[in-house]
């Protein structure tokens, strides 16, 4: 039997389903007439993709990736938070703006990652209309936050390191608070769209408009026009992701230039020993490479990210096996950048270093100590006073 005919809708809507089923499954001698129906070789025969099911290794190796990514965005982000927010000394104007990092960085952690790792292996949309909406806000909620705090930090210390006659943009770590409240406040605003368009659909495959064969479900952004998604999808990857980080690549080729080329010490340094000058130049290179090699893996992350979407927006991506893989690998590298951050913080922040350690050995010490009446507290002011690696 030739497939055009079978295709033909007039014959469909002359026949009943019985008859259907009949004519495509009777004659064929590979298989019984209800494996036919139970492998679905109905639907096959009819042009109807099958249901994606990933290979076996693909979901094995995805579920571990998940979980080492969870577990240490989830660990290193909540050292961030504990440290900035037990020890005054950590309080800075940075140290704010890197708390805020953390908090977007669990939000995507604890709200995203596992719903998306489920989104993925599952054939359909479980998770209900309201973590449809929610999981894909927060997500770019955080994502866009992210952005814009990045570009505050590299306004501040570009503003700090290259004009140093000049009064401080944010002068102290109260006011930097403020400054982090209204860029959650903006990320939530500009990417509020999606709280409205952001669906469950439900999808049906259908003989002849008058059968339903499948019913399935996807969670997706639904547009009164396709042009208005691409508007939002460039509003999104342009004027929140490519515009501030080409602005903080040319306010970090300033800062470098005055640190490395110029090797400039701001009026604060000049009453110190040349030693003293030269350490305060040394741990502020140190705390600007520390930034830099943040802004690039959050860019370096997030870029397949973008991509894909922009991609995805602007022709059709059919939702196959090959095609479901990607986009989870493109959103594990995204999630990736969660555990990033404290890790180059241990590294290169000496402040960060000793304080995640104190915080990982603060039970075990605080057993010895307890008991001994006037112990000595002193030890807690472990950093010297040049160490000026966050505070600049």
């Amino acid at each position: 039997m030739d497939n055009s005919t079978i295709s033909d809708s007039t014959i469909f809507s002359d026949m009943s389903l019985e008859e259907l089923l009949v004519m495509l499954c009777t004659n064929r001698t590979n298989m019984t007439f209800t494996e036919c129906l139970e492998k679905e070789q109905v639907l096959t025969i009819l042009g109807i993709p099958p249901l994606v099911v990933l290979p076996t290794l693909a979901v094995t190796l995805l579920i571990v990736a998940y979980i080492i990514v969870f577990v240490l965005a989830l660990i290193g982000n909540s050292l961030v938070v504990i440290v900035i927010t037990r020890r005054r000394s950590m309080r800075t104007v940075i140290n704010m703006f890197i708390f805020s990092l953390a908090i977007s960085d669990l939000l995507i952690v604890l709200l995203c990652v596992p719903f998306t790792l489920v989104d993925t292996l599952t054939i359909d949309w479980v998770l209900g209309p309201f973590l449809c909406k929610a999981l894909n806000y927060i997500a770019m909620v955080a994502i866009v936050e992210s952005t814009l705090t990045l570009l505050v930090i590299a306004l501040e210390r570009h503003h700090a390191i290259c004009y140093p006659l000049r009064a401080r943009m944010i002068k102290n770590p109260r006011k930097a608070l403020y400054v982090v409240g209204v860029l959650w406040f903006l990320s939530m605003c500009l990417v509020s769209p999606l709280l409205v368009v952001t669906q469950v659909i439900e999808h049906h495959d259908t003989l002849a408009d008058v059968v339903v064969l499948r019913t399935y479900r996807f969670c997706e952004e639904q547009w009164t026009k396709k042009t208005h998604k691409q508007n939002f999808t460039l509003f999104l990857v342009v004027l929140l992701y490519v515009i501030p980080l080409t602005t903080m690549v040319v306010l970090y080729l300033r800062i470098a230039n005055q640190l490395w080329v110029r090797k400039a010490v701001t009026p604060g340094d000049m009453p110190r020993s040349k030693a003293s000058s030269a350490c305060s130049l040394r741990y502020k290179k140190k705390a600007t490479k520390m930034l830099i090699i943040v802004v690039v893996l959050f860019a370096s992350s997030w870029l397949p990210y973008h991509i894909v979407n922009v991609f995805r927006d602007f022709t059709h991506l059919l939702d196959s096996g090959h095609n479901r893989l990607m986009l989870a690998i493109v959103q594990l590298v995204g999630f990736s950048n969660s555990f990033n951050n404290p890790i180059v913080y241990v590294f290169l922040n000496e402040n960060f270093k000793r304080n995640f350690l104190r915080t990982l050995t603060f039970n075990r010490r605080r057993q010895m100590l307890k008991g001994k009446k006037g112990a000595k507290t002193g030890s807690t002011n472990i950093f010297p006073p040049y160490n000026v690696a966050t505070n600049l």
